[in-house]
């Protein structure tokens, strides 16, 4: 379908809900309404930690962040506020024999699609990071031109733009029903605030996205999972021009900051799924036992902070986007798994060129809801962080 000027109303004010209210303002569609349950970017996106890469193992995902990458980087230009998108690099250490062929498939797709990616033995990654590491590694895969900045940022200046275009932002607003009438099409929302008429409704609840689906008899297969984050003070050997740095063996990373510390985390992936976010002190002391053997120097590192959120993933690890199914007029944006800040920019323009001319320049089939009616055949993301 497309828009007949009716209103659009989005379920999530989070990075992907008010990237898609950004891009149908700026495409001159004056008739969107974001609803969030609590304040912009108060959920998932909150405690995002801002990593933006092109090194995955699905195309679809390498050309969702490929087409991010401009809008990050010439972000105030299209939004009118700042971002401080950073070109760390990212490093992704390898040391079994399986994991090292897989990244070598991974980086000849990724070439393949127009990506910087190099692959380092022991030699070379110590050149890239002095001080890791190196003797039990086979290689790594290095991708210059990736990078972070802050999500937060990024929230605030879709916002302002969204609003500067006509975007009806409800914060503190709940939605307590999907309104489906007799023809099968959505008609609106019922929120705490009120009825609210709608032509389409997206749902881009993150982590909430399920619970979302069942108000209108609809199963979308997210599920939350709690994942956490800490912040390390700072250590001499540790600086904000080394790349973000992943060991696949245990998952943890560390990603040096400007100011001198790093924000560390990543052996969460696999925890069972929960709608409760906690930091788990167990879970902890087995990435400060894993940080320390790849990183020495790391021994001296003191957390100063700590943090857990939700990240809403599905069955394969690739986000569902496109329309819902048997319900007209019904979409979803949901179930990024951890991935959905990063590919924001191409998300939020892919979905409103959907919604407006029937098809986005990406081709987003692989997303689609109904790969779920069978046993998964077709893409999946194998990277584990």
């Amino acid at each position: 379908m497309t828009l007949n000027g009716g209103r659009v109303v989005i379920i999530g004010g989070g990075i992907i809900g008010i990237s898609i209210a950004y891009h149908l303002g700026v495409a001159g569609y004056r008739n969107v309404a974001v609803v969030e349950r609590n304040l912009l970017g108060e959920g998932t996106t909150a405690y995002a930690t801002g990593g933006i890469r092109c090194q995955f193992s699905s195309r679809v995902n390498i050309e969702l962040v490929q087409q991010s990458v401009d809008f990050w980087e010439n972000f105030e230009a299209y939004t009118g506020r700042p971002l401080d998108f950073r070109k760390h690099g990212y490093l992704f250490l390898i040391s079994d024999e399986i994991t090292s062929v897989a990244f070598g498939k991974n980086a000849a797709l990724q070439r393949s699609l127009g990506v910087d990616v190099e692959i380092l033995d022991p030699a070379q990654i110590r050149t890239i990071f002095p001080g890791v590491r190196t003797d039990d590694l086979l290689s790594g895969t290095y991708t210059p031109n990736d990078g972070s900045a802050w999500p937060a940022d990024a929230v605030a200046g879709y916002a302002h733009a969204a609003r500067r275009n006509g975007v009806l932002v409800m914060q503190n607003t709940r939605v307590l029903d999907i309104v489906v009438g007799s023809e099968g099409t959505v008609s609106g929302v019922q929120t705490s605030e009120g009825d609210i008429a709608a032509e389409v409704v997206v749902i881009a609840a993150g982590p909430q996205s399920r619970a979302v689906g069942a108000l209108c008899g609809l199963d979308i297969p997210v599920f939350p999972h709690s994942r956490q984050a800490f912040a390390a003070g700072p250590v001499p050997s540790i600086n904000g021009n080394l790349p973000l740095t992943v060991d696949m063996a245990t998952g943890a990373y560390l990603h040096p900051l400007k100011t001198g510390g790093a924000i560390i985390g990543g052996n969460d992936r696999h925890v069972p799924s929960t709608e409760e976010a906690r930091v788990d002190s167990g879970q902890a002391q087995g990435l400060a036992a894993a940080l320390w053997h790849r990183f020495p120097d790391l021994a001296e590192l003191k957390i100063t902070a700590g943090w857990a959120g939700l990240r809403e993933m599905t069955p394969d690890g690739l986000a569902i986007i496109g329309p819902a199914g048997e319900v007209g007029g019904l979409y979803i944006a949901a179930g990024f798994s951890g991935h959905g800040f990063m590919q924001s920019p191409a998300v939020g323009n892919s979905v409103a060129q959907l919604l407006l001319y029937g098809h986005p320049d990406l081709d987003l089939s692989p997303l689609s809801i109904t790969r779920f009616e069978a046993p998964l055949v077709g893409e999946v993301e194998n990277a584990v962080f």
